[in-house]
């Protein structure tokens, strides 16, 4: 990491690249490119490959708006962005 970022202010996301390369980010209020890329938002947390399990849970228990993306890709790493795409789970009796 070259230096750290405020929890809480807004970043445009070479800043947070920047800042975190590799580690998983996560922003909320973010301005969006017409693709779902992130333009800015406010840093809401950072975390590893490690730790990034539990927020994704808790984000879509919460339902959550913010965006949590990995600044950058290494070796067998992908990412999936699609338009109007959905995932979700029901459970039906």
């Amino acid at each position: 990491m070259s230096k750290e970022l405020e929890i809480g202010k807004r970043y445009t996301w070479e800043e947070v690249v920047e800042a975190y390369p590799g580690m998983w980010v996560r922003m909320s209020d973010c301005n969006l490119t017409i693709g779902l890329g992130i333009i800015d938002g406010i840093l809401a947390g950072v975390y590893t490959d490690d730790n990034v399990e539990p927020i994704q849970i808790q984000m879509w228990d919460e339902d959550s708006k913010d965006k949590l993306r990995r600044t950058t890709i290494g070796f067998n790493v992908g990412v999936i962005e699609c338009l109007n795409a959905e995932m979700g789970v029901k459970d039906e009796p």
